[in-house]
């Protein structure tokens, strides 16, 4: 099992190599700040407090995925927590009340979940109408096997080069998987690579 402390760490160090938009703060404001109706643990106040993202949105070559600040984690649970009923938002009474999303595409519809009422904070991902799967253990895994994702993209394929035509590299897929494999498992890395890339 990895430190959260650590893998937000390696996140930071990626996001400075390839000066990623937005930026990370450590304003220790998670108990003070946190939604009151929302969940949290340990792994997400400690994500909150050391490494608060700040208008950070990461490149994937296919889909830019965007990480939720406090000001914002309310409203990015709506369509998910709570949805539009003909005059109001209401709750959505399927939605698990420990989920809490944390990153989303830009448009929507591809949330990355933490698991808040389980020990290390497991992390859990959906796009489109799929049932929302696993794809790491713990937030620490996620976060340190999204920084190997990010140096991957934007270091050895410069963003956009990941896919052509034919779809996405082979080359590029096959490389991902080494890297998140030992990070992850071999059953949540083929989840991980299915969601970002599948």
């Amino acid at each position: 099992m990895r430190d959260i402390k650590d893998a937000l760490k390696e996140l930071s160090l990626v996001h400075d190599k390839y000066q990623i938009d937005g930026f990370y703060r450590a304003l220790h404001a998670a108990e003070s700040n946190w939604p009151a109706e929302l969940p949290r643990s340990i792994e997400t106040d400690l994500f909150y407090d050391e490494y608060e993202p700040c208008g950070v949105r990461l490149e994937t070559g296919l889909t830019p995925l965007k990480m939720f600040d406090l000001a914002s984690l309310k409203k990015a649970q709506l369509g998910y927590r709570w949805v539009n009923s003909a005059e109001s938002v209401v709750l959505n009474d399927d939605w698990p009340h420990q989920d809490l999303v944390i990153m989303d595409d830009s448009g929507g519809g591809k949330p990355i979940i933490a698991v808040t009422d389980v020990e290390k904070t497991p992390v859990f991902a959906s796009y489109d109408v799929v049932e929302c799967f696993q794809v790491a253990d713990s937030l620490a895994d996620f976060i340190l096997a999204l920084a190997r994702l990010v140096d991957i993209v934007y270091g050895r394929f410069n963003i956009f080069d990941i896919s052509s035509d034919e779809g996405v590299s082979s080359i590029f897929l096959t490389l991902l998987s080494e890297e998140v494999t030992p990070i992850l498992g071999e059953h949540n890395a083929a989840r991980f690579v299915d969601y970002f890339y599948g």
